[in-house]
């Protein structure tokens, strides 16, 4: 994965802008429903960066907005990155459709928020780890194990990339414990975790087994604050299913339940002692 800005970045990069220009033209959605002649929900999501905006529809929504020379030239290159394609992985085909939106939002995230009380985010397993976590579907060929593998390494490229996101991880006392894989393969993942959090490129809190329930029970999910002031989804995974929620309403929810997870889990520093003993 690139450390420079991904197709993913760019669209969201002109949604941002294409807002800006509603906002000061005084543009309501209802105007570029009419002038591309689609639905409510797709008008929606251009604006959000969910879809790409095609060339037409794109002069469609400049001329609509009145944006002429230089800035439209601009604009115009914005979406024509929005819309390259990614090179082919080996990994690529493996993904489930369910979790590619999420795989998209996480890539452009300026501060995720993971709470897990049975094992460590994907952003920081070791590759050992992650084969052992994804080895427990028994519905998954050996092939498909590996390729699912390597799209979590390559998810962890913007960890050590030029923007990497403000990783904020709240994990149980018992997720440094849990018997993941063999004793090597632990040892190696609570080293690699430590590096990550003493290098600053992760916020490690754990959550005591003196703390007893929470509001998040035994739930895992993932806040997710993308750039440029847009809203906040969440991700919640299930045992079939991965859910991005953007009512404001729910996602401030669960955002309270978070806070309420930092409130009762040790200090960063408290943390890292805690990582260290074990």
């Amino acid at each position: 994965m690139s450390s420079g800005p991904t197709p993913t970045d760019q669209r969201a990069r002109l949604a941002d802008r294409l807002r800006e220009l509603a906002r000061e033209r005084g543009v309501q959605r209802a105007d570029v429903q009419r002038v591309l002649g689609c639905s409510e929900s797709k008008v929606g999501k251009i604006l959000r960066g969910d879809v790409s905006v095609v060339p037409l529809e794109l002069a469609a929504l400049l001329d609509l907005f009145g944006v002429e020379g230089e800035a439209r030239a601009d604009l115009e290159r914005l979406g024509e990155e929005s819309r390259r394609r990614r090179p082919k992985t080996p990994w690529g085909t493996a993904v489930p459709d369910r979790l590619r939106k999420f795989f998209n939002t996480e890539e452009t995230a300026r501060r995720i928020e993971s709470y897990r009380p049975d094992l460590l985010h994907g952003l920081v397993q070791t590759e050992d780890y992650a084969r052992a976590v994804i080895s427990t579907n028994r519905s998954l060929r050996p092939d498909e194990v590996e390729r699912l593998v390597q799209a979590r390494m390559a998810r962890q490229a913007r960890l050590t990339g030029t923007s990497p996101p403000e990783l904020v991880l709240v994990v149980r006392e018992a997720v440094l414990e849990a018997p993941v894989g063999t004793a090597a393969v632990r040892r190696g993942q609570l080293a690699h975790l430590k590096r990550l959090v003493d290098g600053g490129r992760a916020v490690l809190r754990v959550v005591p087994g003196s703390a007893g329930l929470t509001g998040a029970l035994f739930f895992p999910f993932t806040v997710l604050t993308p750039p440029g002031g847009r809203a906040r989804n969440v991700y919640v995974e299930t045992l079939t299913d991965g859910l991005l929620v953007d009512e404001e309403n729910r996602v401030a929810h669960y955002s309270a339940v978070f806070q309420e997870l930092l409130d009762v889990a040790l200090s960063p520093a408290g943390s890292a002692g805690l990582l260290d003993r074990v």
